[in-house]
């Protein structure tokens, strides 16, 4: 649900900052390019929300990672 939050979040005020760039610069609106910005700023959120989360799983605490030290680490057994 925070992932979903955070990126129309951000998407609104992607847009809010291409309409004040626009109107400072008396151009009108293209709204191809606020879409654009907008969707692309919210997917871009999203992911970064995603991979900073709680629920990703610590990749460097496997036991995978225990079993293949053990093989660089002691006497080799031929």
């Amino acid at each position: 649900m925070m992932i979903v939050i955070v990126s129309i979040a951000i998407a609104l005020v992607c847009f809010i900052l291409y309409a004040l760039e626009r109107k400072s610069q008396s151009e009108p609106i293209v709204w191809e390019h606020a879409l654009k910005l907008s969707v692309f700023g919210g997917i871009l959120s999203a992911g970064v929300v995603f991979a900073t989360s709680e629920n990703m799983p610590d990749l460097t605490k496997l036991p995978v990672v225990e079993t293949v030290q053990e093989m660089f680490v002691g006497k080799p057994t031929f």
